[in-house]
């Protein structure tokens, strides 16, 4: 019976990716952790936004501060996390919860997805909660295809979220904030969506490569 449900879950998702990307419901996402090691540091907050092309929600905003006594290394340097954010943290699976249903048939969406998903996959797990998006976008991974195809050399810096914000001429978010980064994150994968297929209506697998 397993081997039937992956097989229906298999081609559930050939169909969706080969329809329309403005069809589809994304999920922008970011984390604050206490460092870049998913296997030894915590993930300390969670910031998420629906979008749905042309829309992105703002109102579907949800953060999640996930420990209640976290271990902040550098988090006061680089987030402005200090002890007293902490003292309303939710529990962790109330929130991983919560992120499992809105990724459900969604895809996600995260500037350099691949160290957010590490973190979401191990914290998940430790918390007995499952993590199935439909698919990955990576705003930081189509940046850097973007500019190589244009023969932009790649600078030092040149693709972080906000240096990538400012080549689509996207507003100043305060960076190293869940739901701020979250936000735009969200806003540059719709720059970044509508330069590639304007409004043509491209499968969702040709805006994935």
């Amino acid at each position: 019976m397993a081997f039937w449900q992956r097989l229906q879950t298999y081609w559930r998702r050939r169909q969706q990716l080969r329809k329309s990307w403005r069809a589809q419901r994304y999920i922008a996402l970011d984390l604050e952790t206490s460092g870049l090691d998913p296997k030894s540091d915590q993930v300390l907050a969670i910031g998420w936004v629906t979008i749905r092309p042309p829309v992105l929600d703002y109102a579907s905003g949800q953060y999640f501060v996930t420990q209640a006594q976290p271990e902040l290394k550098q988090s006061p340097v680089v987030h402005g996390l200090v002890q007293k954010d902490f003292a309303a943290a939710e529990a962790p699976e109330e929130a991983l919860k919560q992120l499992a249903h809105e990724l459900e048939g969604a895809v996600l969406v995260c500037h350099h997805v691949q160290f957010d998903w590490q973190f979401l996959q191990r914290f998940a797990k430790a918390h007995g909660v499952r993590l199935q998006p439909l698919a990955k976008y990576d705003t930081l991974t189509f940046e850097a295809h973007r500019l190589k195809q244009q023969q932009h050399h790649i600078a030092r810096g040149s693709l972080t979220l906000k240096a990538c914000r400012e080549r689509f001429r996207l507003p100043e978010y305060t960076a190293h904030h869940a739901f701020s980064d979250a936000l735009a994150c969200g806003e540059l994968f719709l720059a970044q969506a509508y330069q590639y297929a304007g409004n043509a209506d491209a499968p969702l697998k040709e805006l994935l490569k």
